[in-house]
């Protein structure tokens, strides 16, 4: 009989499967019909069986690790093919669908086990149970199944065309569920578990998106995840422990709980579409000052020295506020209009400046600003996490600690 000690159960399955695309424990309730309690004990369950944490709290809700991504995987296979037999096999009308919610393994073993010895009481000898359980598992599967899964005939059971069907399927579902812990063994060289980013607008975007390149090439297994948000969204999730840490402009000091790692400096910078009139001539502040203009809302680092810049001259520019998380998405919207944005570039980044923007030639005063990571106080950072940080630092150009 299928141990129970190793194999995951039909509804540790189905609950593996609803989590991952529902992201919270109660719409997955509400997809299986059932409660958050035995949603919770079935999740226990399946990664007290298989030993590994299959799914953390992330950005967007309840994610899968990266060995519960490979589990995911099977009882994704698992699934579509409980569903398949429904709908081929069965011709099940969509809508209506029965087998795949009640099918529990015992009932499709002892259907195989039929199949395979010819009778009741020789399937119960090979699956070592006795004759009633294998009869009363036949009768719950019929109850699901519609079709006759077997016929009476002298000497024993002849399956039906549906009964075959039905102990194909196990094999196949048997084997999905016994590769699990031969890919979870096979997938644990290099480094695993997530390394969630959170990535503040317009500095050192490009430098998290390159070491998530180099660092996947030889760990596969890593759950990779750049969050782009404004700093009070990320800061919030950083506190959840929804992101691991925040790279971006620090703020020096940071707000209380977390600490502060500096990497590099940016340098704002004035720039435009590459056909704006402002480059047509020399341009001091007061003429900037004339112009339009679109800069990072309030309470933000690029908003403040804005501000800064233009303090004392009249009349000040009133600027158009535009909170943009992506930096290419920022510079497109300049590319598309007649005002000025100050946006955050390194040295490599102003050199590989997209053509249809040209920077503003004027050298703004004090226009460094401090690029770095920022995390929760007192918590130590996984293997993977400390791994991308060397490699982050790395990249910007600090030297290796000695």
């Amino acid at each position: 009989m299928v141990s129970q000690r190793t194999r995951l159960s039909a509804q540790m399955v189905r609950t593996i499967r609803a989590l991952s695309d529902a992201r919270t424990l109660r719409d997955a309730a509400d997809v299986l019909n059932t409660s958050q309690s035995s949603l919770s004990r079935a999740l226990r369950g399946a990664e007290a069986r298989l030993g590994v944490t299959l799914f953390q709290r992330g950005w967007s809700g309840t994610e899968p690790t990266a060995e519960g991504e490979i589990v995911l995987g099977q009882c994704t296979r698992i699934m579509d093919d409980l569903h398949r037999f429904e709908r081929v096999d069965l011709g099940t009308p969509a809508g209506r669908a029965r087998f795949a919610t009640f099918a529990r393994w015992r009932h499709l073993e002892a259907v195989a086990a039929v199949v395979h010895t010819g009778s009741a009481t020789a399937a119960a000898r090979e699956m070592g149970v006795q004759q009633p359980a294998v009869s009363q598992a036949l009768r719950d599967v019929s109850a699901y199944v519609g079709p006759a899964l077997f016929a009476r005939c002298k000497g024993g059971l002849r399956p039906t065309e549906t009964g075959r069907a039905l102990a194909a399927l196990w094999a196949r579902i048997g084997a999905d569920l016994d590769q699990i812990a031969d890919m979870l063994k096979r997938e644990s060289s290099g480094l695993a578990g997530r390394i969630a980013v959170g990535m503040l607008p317009f500095s050192g975007q490009n430098f998290v998106m390159e070491t998530f390149g180099e660092i996947s090439r030889t760990n596969p297994n890593l759950r990779l995840v750049a969050v782009p948000g404004s700093y009070t969204s990320l800061c919030e999730a950083l506190k959840r422990r929804e992101i691991d840490l925040i790279v971006g402009i620090l703020r020096a000091p940071p707000p209380e709980g977390f600490s502060e790692e500096y990497l590099y400096n940016e340098t704002i910078t004035a720039v435009a579409r590459r056909d704006h009139p402002c480059h047509a001539a020399p341009v001091d502040l007061a003429v900037l000052a004339g112009l339009r203009w679109m800069v990072a809302p309030h309470g933000t680092p690029i908003r403040r020295y804005f501000e800064w810049l233009f303090a004392g001259i009249t009349p000040a520019p009133v600027p158009q506020s535009c909170e943009i998380l992506s930096f290419s998405n920022a510079e497109q919207v300049v590319v598309g209009n007649d005002s000025v944005a100050l946006l955050c570039y390194s040295d490599v980044g102003l050199g590989n400046l997209r053509p249809e923007l040209r920077r503003v030639d004027i050298d703004l005063p004090e226009a460094g600003v401090p690029i770095g990571i920022t995390r929760n106080i007192g918590e130590a950072p996984s293997l993977a996490v400390s791994a991308f940080e060397a490699l982050l630092k790395r990249r910007v150009g600090q030297p290796d600690p000695a």
